[in-house]
Order: structure tokens, then sequence, then C-alpha cells
């Protein structure tokens, strides 16, 4: 009794096992792995006449099923006693979702800085970098800055990226006035500066722009006589790239003036100048730059009924494209048309030749006949009909027939039928 419980115990535990061993083989097969991984950091400084910010952020996933994002932002803020101002933003974003056949992944950075000091510089850095059918990216970057002597600038830059692709692009501006004066002569000098490149690969795009505008006066401070002198400069800049393109845009205004009056030999005398340069490229459909630039400068003095004036200004301006690509697409269209008539005909009365075993017949003969025909033609088929009807009468005798015939040709094959009947 034990021995035959023993036997079946046996033959149970190793078909058990047998089963075991045939079922795990199938269950590794089936497995499937993925994994999803995303970091962003993002950092500020602010302070001493500058600010600056930076954000960075990374994601990447990898099978069916994955996905990941990263956000990050930073902005600063930077003001003195005289009122100069700094302001600072960056972000980022990256975002991946995985597939069966690669890994999908995302880069962003972006960086600024601007600062208050002499010159009143902006810049603005971005690099977006995506891989895969399932990655994204998008960074913007500004920084703006004003000065106590009426300056102005700002630089940003705005990008995204997805599938494969890439944008990157740095935007730069500075800007400053210099006024001085005293008893017997004043003097005022601006300038503006600017620059923006942009690039981008696969399925990039990017926008930049920059703009400074600087303007000062000044006036002498003695009694004897007079002088005065101002001075403006400004440049508006702005690049767009998308795709495989690029973009550049650039511009640079200088500008200035000076009066002053001789109190000895009771004279005056002005001077003024404006210089002005612009330049923009591109390349790539859809891609644009453009860079203009404005720059003025004026003087006056006098003394007694001694008076003397001086002007300059320049206004360069440069603008370039490239339309984007057209989408040749395809269409459908339909095509039909019928074509219908009717139409008899009477023969003459005349002499008919006799039959062999009778005279002169003089009765007359009558034919008609009617037809019609229709076709119509699309983008994955064309067809067409036409039938007819005819007869002749001899006396009380008449003899007609009809037809008709229709083909079919498309995308399944050809059909053609032909019908005949005799009355």
């Amino acid at each position: 009794m034990n021995k035959a419980q023993l036997k079946w115990g046996l033959i149970a535990t190793t078909s058990a096992f047998a089963l075991m061993l045939s079922v795990a083989p199938m269950v590794a097969d089936s497995a499937l792995a993925a994994s999803a991984s995303g970091h962003s950091d993002s950092h500020s400084t602010s302070g001493g006449g500058a600010s600056s910010s930076s954000s960075h952020s990374d994601a990447s996933a990898d099978g069916a099923g994955a996905s990941s994002s990263a956000n990050g932002s930073a902005s600063g803020h930077s003001e003195d006693a005289n009122g100069n101002t700094a302001d600072s933003s960056a972000s980022t974003h990256a975002g991946a979702t995985g597939n069966d056949t690669a890994t999908d992944s995302s880069t962003a950075d972006s960086a600024t800085d601007a600062h208050f000091d002499s010159e009143g510089g902006v810049t603005a850095n971005a690099e977006l970098a995506t891989s895969g059918a399932g990655a994204s990216a998008s960074g913007a970057a500004s920084a703006s800055a004003t000065t106590d002597d009426g300056t102005t600038s700002s630089a940003s830059l705005d990008a995204t990226s997805s599938g494969d692709g890439s944008a990157s692009g740095h935007a730069f501006g500075d800007g400053a006035t210099t006024t001085s004066s005293d008893d017997t002569s004043a003097a005022s000098e601006s300038t503006a500066d600017g620059d923006i490149e942009v690039s981008t690969t696969g399925g990039g795009s990017i926008t930049g722009n920059v703009s400074v505008d600087a303007a000062g006066s000044a006036a002498n401070t003695g009694d004897d006589g007079t002088a005065a002198a101002s001075s403006s400069a400004s440049v508006d800049l702005s690049a767009a790239s998308v795709g495989d393109g690029s973009a550049s845009a650039s511009a640079h205004i200088d500008a200035g003036s000076d009066g002053s009056v001789d109190t000895t030999a009771r004279t005056t005398e002005t001077n003024s100048f404006a210089d002005g340069t612009a330049d923009a490229n591109n390349s790539g459909p859809g891609t644009s730059a453009s860079a203009a630039g404005t720059g003025a400068a004026a003087a006056e003095a006098g003394i007694d009924d001694n008076t003397s004036s001086a002007s300059s200004s320049v206004n360069p301006s440069v603008s370039v494209s490239t339309p984007a690509a057209t989408d040749t697409g395809t269409g459908t269209g339909d095509e039909t048309g019928s074509d219908t008539g009717t139409g008899t005909e009477t023969g003459d009365t005349g002499t008919a030749p006799p039959p062999t075993d009778t005279s002169t017949d003089n009765s007359g003969t009558a034919t008609s006949g009617t037809g019609t025909s229709s076709g119509s033609t699309t983008d994955s088929n064309a067809g067409g009909s036409a039938g007819g009807t005819g007869a002749v009468s001899v006396d009380d005798n008449t003899l007609g027939g009809s037809g008709s015939v229709s083909g079919d040709a498309g995308t399944s094959g050809v059909d053609a039928d032909v019908n005949a009947d005799v009355m």
C-alpha cells in the first residue's frame, strides 16, 4: 500500500516538474523590459550689478510603456540705489516616450546674464537636443538691463525640438551713453551693439530677439555763452531658424556730438558724427533674419551774436528670408460627363426592285435610329457606356435592332459588356 502511494507520488511529481520546465521558457520569452530617467537643475545669482540664471533638464525613455519628463526654471533681479536694474530668467523642459526600437532622449540647456555696468550688457544662450520619435525639449532665456543714463537692453531666445533634432542660439546686446560738460563746452556720445546667431537641425526651431536703446544730452555750465550736445543710438535684431537651417543678425551704431564757445575769441564750434552697420544672413527654408539701427547726434553753441550747429544721423536696415518648403501633398478629384442624342431619317419614296414574281412596286422605304452615350472618370476608375436602336421599314415590313456596350477600368480590374438584339 505504501509502495503504490510512493509510485503515484513520483509520477505526479515528475509530471509537474516536466510541465514546469516546458512552461518556464515561454514566460522568459514574453518578458519585457523598460526604463525611464530624468534630471533637472537650475541656478540663479544676483547682486553686485549683475544677475544670471541657468537651467538644465534631460530625460530618456527606453522601451514601450516608458516615459519621462523634467522641468526647470530660474530667475534673478538686481537693483542698486541709483535705479540701475538687471533681470535674468531661464527655463527648460525635456520629455521622452519610449518605444520598442530605440531609446528616446532629450536635453535642454538655457542660460542668461544681465549686468548694468558701464555698458549695460545682456546675454542669452540656449541649447536643445532630442533623439527618437517620442522625444521633445523646449527652452527659453531672457535678460534685460537698465542704467541710470537711460540705456535699456534686452536679449531673448525661445527654442523647441522634437524627434531627431536640435536647436542652439546666442543673443547679445549692450549700449551706453557718455556725457560731459564744463563752463564752455558739452559733449555726448551713444553706442548700441547687438548680435544673434541661431541654428537648427531636424525637428528644431528657434527664434531670437535683441533690442538696445541708448541716449543722452548735456549742456555747458557757464554763464558766458551756451553749448549743448545730444546723441542717441539703437538696434533691433531678430533671427529665426527651423529644420536644417541657420540665421544671424548684427548691428552696430555710434553717434556723438560736441559744442563749445571760446569766451576770449568770442567764437563757437560744433561737431557731430553718426556711424552704423547692419548685417543679416539666413540659410534654409523657413529661416529669416533682420537687423536695423538708428543713430543721431546734434550740437548747438552760441555766444554774443555768433551761433553754430551740427547734426548727423544714420539708419541702416536689412531683412532676409526664405519661404518655408511647400507641401505638394496628394489630392482626389471626380470628373463626369454625358452625351446623349436622338435622330430620325426618312428616305425619299422611290421605286424598289420588284419581286421576281410581281411587277413594279412604288411603295416607299424609311429608316430611323436613336443613340445615347455617357462616361465618367475618377482618380481610381474610368468607365463609359453607349447604346442605340435602329429600324428600316419597307411597306408593312419592319426590320430593326438594338445594341449596347459598356466598359469599366479601375484599380480592381477591367469589365466590359456587349449586348445586341434584333427586333
